[in-house]
C-alpha cells in the first residue's frame, strides 16, 4: 500500500467545479472546467516498471478521499464555501491480460479499469454544490508493451520498463445539472512510460511519466447557467497536462519494502470555454507520502 498526501488537489472522481473555483462560479457567472476524474495521481506502486506474467489477472482496490477545502485560482481557500466536505469512496476493478509471446523483447498486454464511485458532500451555511450518490465512473482501456528486464552479469534485474497508452471513456454517471459527477463527460488520451531502476542492492527507484490530452466536452455540467463574454457556455475543454508519479524504497526483507512515493502534476495549457482560453486556470500540484509494500 502507499499513502500520498496531496498538498493542493481535491480528490479525483469529482465532476465540474472542483479545481478552479472562484466566487463568481457560485453565482454561475464564470465557467468551471476540470481535469478528468480518476487520474492515477500518486497511486503508482514501488517496482512499477514490472508487470505480471502472461495470462489473466483481476485486482480490486478501495480508495477513500476527503476534501475539507475548495480553493480559488491562487490555491487559497475560497471564503464563499464555509464548511465544505467532499468525500469519495471508489472501488476500482482492474482486469488485465498479458500475451504469452514476446516480440523483440516486448510483451503486449491489455487492461480494463472499471471504477464504482460513491460521492457524499456537505456544506455549512452559504452556497453549496450539487451532486453525489453511487454510480459507475469513467472506464479506462489501456494497451501496453512490457520490456524484458535488463539484468547484470549475475542475472539480477537492474532496470525494467513499460510503455502504455490509455483512453479514458465518458461512461460514468454524468448529470448535466450537477456540479459534482462520477464521470467527466468527455474522452481523454493518456499515454505513459513506467520504469524501475535498481541503483544498489535492496534499493529501487520507480517512476511513471504521464501525458494527458482532453477532448472537448459538448455538454458541460453545472447546477446553474454558466456564461463567458456574455454568452452561455455550450462547450468546454480541459487543458493538456503532464505529471510524474515517483517512488523509492528499501527492501527490509525479500517480501517487505518501505520508502516514499508521490507525484508532481503540471497543467501545460489553460482550460477553454466556447473556445476561449480561461486565464490563470492552469493547475500545479505536488503530493508526497510514506509507502509500505
Amino acid at each position: 500500500m502507499n499513502h500520498t498526501i496531496a498538498l493542493a488537489r481535491i480528490p479525483t472522481y469529482c465532476g465540474a467545479c472542483l479545481l478552479s473555483l472562484t466566487a463568481g462560479l457560485v453565482f454561475a457567472q464564470s465557467p468551471a472546467v476540470n481535469q478528468p476524474a480518476g487520474l492515477n495521481l500518486g497511486l503508482t506502486s514501488f517496482y512499477d516498471g514490472f508487470s505480471g506474467g502472461p495470462g489473466w489477472a483481476w485486482q480490486t482496490t478501495l480508495r477513500h478521499s476527503e476534501a475539507k477545502k475548495i480553493t480559488d485560482s491562487n490555491g487559497n481557500a475560497n471564503a464563499v464555501f464555509k464548511e465544505p466536505s467532499i468525500r469519495s469512496d471508489v472501488m476500482v476493478n482492474q482486469l488485465s491480460y498479458a500475451g504469452a509471446e514476446t516480440y523483440g523483447g516486448w510483451r503486449p498486454a491489455l487492461m480494463l479499469i472499471v471504477p464504482v464511485v460513491s460521492l457524499n458532500t456537505s456544506f455549512g451555511a452559504g452556497p453549496s454544490l450539487k451532486g453525489g450518490g453511487t454510480a459507475l465512473g469513467d472506464i479506462s482501456v489501456d494497451a501496453s508493451l512490457q520490456g524484458t528486464p535488463v539484468t547484470n552479469t549475475e542475472g539480477t534485474p537492474v532496470f525494467a520498463q513499460r510503455f502504455a497508452a490509455a483512453v479514458i471513456l465518458p461512461t460514468g454517471e454524468y448529470k448535466k445539472d450537477s456540479d459534482i459527477n462520477q464521470g467527466s463527460g468527455y474522452v481523454s488520451f493518456n499515454p505513459y512510460w513506467a520504469a524501475t531502476l535498481f541503483p544498489a542492492p535492496r534499493w529501487e527507484m520507480s517512476w511513471r511519466a504521464h501525458y494527458l490530452y482532453n477532448f472537448k466536452n459538448d455538454s458541460p455540467a453545472a447546477s446553474r447557467t454558466q456564461q463567458i463574454n456574455g454568452q452561455t457556455v455550450t462547450n468546454t475543454q480541459a487543458g493538456e497536462a503532464a505529471w510524474v508519479n515517483f517512488g523509492a524504497s528499501y527492501a527490509i526483507t525479500p517480501d517487505v519494502s518501505i520508502g516514499i512515493n508521490g507525484y508532481y502534476f503540471e497543467q501545460l495549457s489553460n482550460h477553454r470555454a466556447n473556445g476561449v482560453k480561461l486565464a490563470d486556470s492552469r493547475e500545479r500540484v505536488l503530493g508526497v507520502g510514506p509507502g509500505l509494500m
